[in-house]
């Protein structure tokens, strides 16, 4: 779940990294009462869940109440993306410092969490880091054995910083690394990293995303759940139901998968004949028929979805109690679109027989490639009969 940066700055401050004072309001008056509270010059910063607010105009300055209620006002009125500002951070502005990055993320190659950090932050950091990462100082960091400061000293040491900076900002990373495991977050960055000459080291922005898995045993997070802001409706049906589904945007073919893996694999075999997937959908190892019904209905209630493709196999679940579940959906449904099944594995004679009793395609023995072209077959042939019919 990715989180607005006061949240992330929240946590920030339940893992002792300091921050700049501030207040989230969600009205004019309210953020003038806070200004006058934090005093003048304040940071006017909309709160979404989108990056690079800086380069959208979606952070501002105020010096005054006049300015602060003319930023307000033209923040709440605005859209970024689709998504409506309703939440403006007001915040102390911190004198002119030195900055710096500092993030964690999970490096792939290694399968491991990787710190880095650069004397190069700001609105362009994307850019910097592709374009120039000879600038980036990175550390791979163990979940098993916390770094010592020490160790986060001689990486800061290589930035530049020295003396009694050098320490602040060790400390502050250090405190970072730990909030980074602490709250089983998958991102954290704070870009940038402010160091002033007499107030010592801020968190000017905070970038956080945890684990949907940890949700639960994070109570420092249970204020943050907002289901209906960011799950798809259909998203939160899926969770509901206990089945691993993401909607993919503007795709015409709807995927249910007996298997992560296999879920992937078909979606590329849909791109490489011509179709866009219009989810991913994994129905686990606990295929029941209850399970396998809700999950058909929740693609089918995909917009846009033309046709849909079920590859299963097997092994764990019951071949015939998912073609059970199947037919229990269709039943109430009477859907309009094409549907092919490949599937194998156990009790699956009985699940073939289910399946075509009610005239569903089945592929028995062939491949993904040979089934994803029998559904774009089925699709045209339903295509050329609804033409047809209103022709």
């Amino acid at each position: 779940m990715k989180l607005y940066e006061f949240e992330g700055k929240t946590l920030f401050q339940k893992a002792g990294i300091p921050v700049p004072r501030g207040t989230v309001v969600a009205t004019v008056e309210e953020a003038r009462k806070a200004a006058s509270t934090i005093g003048y010059p304040v940071v006017v910063k909309a709160q979404l869940l989108r990056g690079r607010r800086g380069k959208a105009g979606l952070i501002r300055f105020a010096e005054d109440e006049e300015t602060l209620s003319g930023e307000t006002s033209a923040l709440l009125s605005m859209e970024a993306e689709g998504e409506k500002i309703d939440k403006i951070l007001v915040e102390e502005k911190i004198p002119k410092a030195r900055e710096l990055y500092a993030g964690i993320t999970f490096d792939p190659e290694r399968l491991l969490p990787l710190l880095m950090i650069s004397t190069e932050g700001g609105v362009d950091i994307e850019d910097i880091a592709h374009d120039r990462p000879e600038r980036f100082f990175t550390k791979t960091l163990s979940p098993l054995r916390m770094p010592s400061l020490a160790r986060i000293v001689d990486l800061v040491l290589r930035t530049g910083f020295r003396g009694e900076e050098l320490l602040q900002v060790a400390n502050v990373i250090l405190k970072l690394v730990q909030a980074y495991f602490r709250f089983e977050a998958i991102t954290v960055e704070v870009n940038p990293l402010m160091i002033t000459e007499t107030q010592g080291v801020f968190a000017a922005d905070a970038k956080f995303e945890i684990d949907d898995s940890g949700l639960g045993r994070i109570q420092e997070a249970e204020t943050f759940i907002r289901l209906e802001k960011l799950v798809d409706p259909l998203e939160m049906e899926a969770k509901r139901e206990d089945i691993a589904y993401v909607r993919m945007p503007e795709g015409n073919i709807g995927l249910i998968s007996g298997g992560a893996g296999l879920g992937m694999a078909t979606m590329d075999m849909i791109s490489v004949h011509g179709g866009s997937p219009a989810n991913f959908l994994d129905l686990g190892g606990n295929a029941t028929e209850e399970k396998t019904a809700a999950a058909l209905r929740i693609v089918l209630k995909t917009p846009g979805v033309e046709g849909i493709l079920m590859n299963a196999f097997g092994g764990i679940n019951n071949c015939e109690r998912m073609a059970k579940g199947i037919v229990r959906a269709l039943d109430g449904l009477r859907p309009q679109q094409a549907i092919v099944v490949k599937m194998r594995g156990h009790s699956q004679e009985g699940g073939w027989a289910l399946l075509e009793s009610r005239q569903i395609p089945v592929v028995k023995f062939g491949t993904t490639e040979e089934a994803v072209i029998l559904l774009m077959e089925k699709m045209k042939e339903k295509g050329e009969g609804l033409r047809g019919h209103t022709g």
